[in-house]
């Protein structure tokens, strides 16, 4: 018996180096050489237990098609000239154990590959009358809130206006005259948006323009827009703003102060003129067991196979709801009070004031199979 005691005792020893040694090595920081471009814009965020924001860099690593938001001199060794657009190649280290406050990742600069000042004409080149303006001239919110600031799926309507802020419509401003193409853009966002084209050929003449137009945008943070002006293909103007965003409970919900739809909810269909890979439908604000709550899908694209708009569907939602609110919780259909009974629950997500749960339904009589998200207030 004292044998096998100490045969038993040596295997939970060895057991013991073995875990201790296999979790040493889980908590080594992770270092990687990565390129790194840095827009000669700049964008804005709120810092932790603030409600101010913050001016910062817009940085994209090599291989990622959107720009994220790094604090000036978080990049060791790297002093960023406004208006400067920069490539980098540096070292990421994703710490293991960091601070409670502080980041998990920390930049240090092995060498600047190209460091470049834009090249656009100054505005005073240009005669007054080729000048052009971006205003931002009306706010729906998503549930007929009454406020100035906008959240993630709020309808936002813009307008192109001339140097002296007049919209001119139905005629067309004199200020076209000078363009071939005018694309509205933002340095965080992967699409543009034609506002006007000229084509001309031996033929036919063809101008497409649009003086007022709208979007959703997923942003839940301020960001830049550019409206910018070609002509023969040579950038020669550009007008930017800073679109202030603000998120409320969730994307454009608030619980508490939003109305509710108590009969034939509405699907709004919530599009990102610059940021074209999803579209969302939304329904309005509903209750169910004296809780709040929305559903959100994803809108087919066309051509597609049933597989692939399955992973569509299944790929949004979880994007969107990762760019919101962070890594999947450990949540259960019986911590939710909205869901419909026999529910396959994929990845469920929260924060202070919401639980969102994705959703996958089998196909039956009544409907195909689909993919869709279900938030509820807490």
């Amino acid at each position: 018996m004292k044998t096998k005691s100490l045969f038993g005792i040596l295997m939970l020893f060895l057991f013991a180096i073995s875990f201790i040694s296999c979790d040493k090595d889980e908590l080594t920081d992770k270092v990687e050489t990565i390129k790194m471009h840095v827009s000669a814009e700049t964008g804005t965020y709120i810092p932790w237990g603030s409600e101010t924001p913050v001016e910062c860099m817009l940085v994209k690593e090599e291989g990622k098609l959107q720009y994220s938001h790094l604090a000036f001199g978080s990049i060791k060794g790297f002093d960023y000239v406004p208006q400067h657009e920069y490539e980098l190649e540096v070292n990421k280290t994703t710490l293991a154990n960091p601070l409670a406050d502080g980041p998990n990742i920390i930049y240090t600069l092995l060498k600047i590959i190209s460091d470049k000042l834009p090249v656009t004409p100054k505005p005073e080149k240009l005669p007054e009358e080729a000048k052009f303006k971006l205003k931002m001239v009306e706010l729906t919110p998503f549930m007929d809130l009454e406020t100035p600031l906008a959240a993630p799926f709020d309808f936002l309507t813009f307008q192109i206006l001339n140097h002296n802020d007049e919209y001119i419509f139905p005629s067309l401003p004199d200020f076209l005259n000078y363009y071939d193409l005018i694309e509205m853009s933002s340095p965080v966002l992967p699409n543009t948006y034609c506002v006007y084209k000229y084509n001309a050929d031996e033929n036919v003449t063809k101008k497409h323009f649009t003086s007022q137009w709208g979007s959703y945008f997923y942003e839940k943070t301020d960001f830049p827009i550019c409206l910018k002006g070609y002509k023969n293909g040579e950038l020669i103007y550009e007008y930017s703003t800073t679109q202030r965003m603000r998120e409320r409970d969730f994307l454009g919900v608030d619980w508490k102060n939003g109305s509710i739809i108590l009969a034939n909810p509405k699907t709004n269909c919530i599009f990102n003129i610059l940021d074209t890979r999803y579209e969302f439908l939304l329904t309005n604000t509903q209750e169910l067991n004296e809780t709040c709550y929305i559903k959100i899908q994803v809108s087919n694209s066309p051509n597609l196979s049933d597989a692939e708009c399955l992973k569509e569907q299944e790929d949004g939602l979880k994007w969107l709801l990762k760019k919101h609110l962070g890594n999947k919780a450990s949540l259960t259909a019986s911590d939710f009070k909205t869901l419909p009974e026999k529910t396959d629950i994929v990845e469920t997500y929260e924060n202070s004031t919401t639980l969102v749960a994705i959703l996958h339904k089998n196909a039956d009589e009544m409907h195909e199979e689909y993919y869709y998200a279900i938030a509820e207030s807490r």
